[in-house]
């Protein structure tokens, strides 16, 4: 019996060994490193391109170096104030994570894109467009010529939805 616990033909165990060791590599901090490969996966689960489906492991790895590039543009207009140097390798005796802990995850994944999938499209596609995308209340209005107020509105209600759940995994 094959114990590989895959999410969208993506091998977790793979994304949360290999992929987020890469990642960590690349920007030196498990924390950030982690938010990386999470927002990939949330690139993944809304994006709509043939390529996510044909070869999930190269795209989301492509998702996840667009990403770290973009943190690391992200990180040149900040001073890094870290008090304790010796934080940014404790990643490297952090232990492999379990079958149930990987589990876990896919079950939170599979809930979040269930929920994103529930979302009518102009409320997915305004939150993708904040929340993935990075564009400002004020843009994503003039370039779907809606008002600000209903762009606010639409982040709202995702970001609502993703609470609740969130609440709802939290219980269990």
């Amino acid at each position: 019996m094959d114990k590989t616990l895959t999410w969208c033909g993506i091998n977790l165990e793979w994304a949360y060994s290999d992929l987020l060791g890469y990642i960590r590599y690349k920007v030196a901090c498990p924390h950030q490193a982690k938010d990386i490969l999470h927002d990939a996966f949330i690139r993944f689960t809304v994006s709509g391109s043939a390529n996510r489906d044909i070869e999930p492991h190269a795209y989301i790895r492509s998702i996840a170096k667009h990403l770290i590039v973009d943190a690391y543009h992200a990180n040149q207009r900040f001073v890094s104030l870290d008090a304790d140097a010796g934080l940014q390798h404790a990643w490297l005796n952090e232990p492999t994570l379990s079958v149930e802990h990987l589990n876990d995850i896919k079950q939170r994944l599979e809930v979040i894109q269930h929920i994103l999938e529930q979302l009518p499209p102009r409320c997915r596609q305004v939150f993708w467009m904040y929340r993935v995308e990075g564009y400002t209340h004020s843009e994503i209005a003039a370039k779907l010529g809606i008002s600000k107020n209903m762009v606010e509105r639409h982040v709202m209600r995702a970001i609502l939805d993703l609470s609740s759940a969130r609440a709802l995994i939290a219980a269990d």
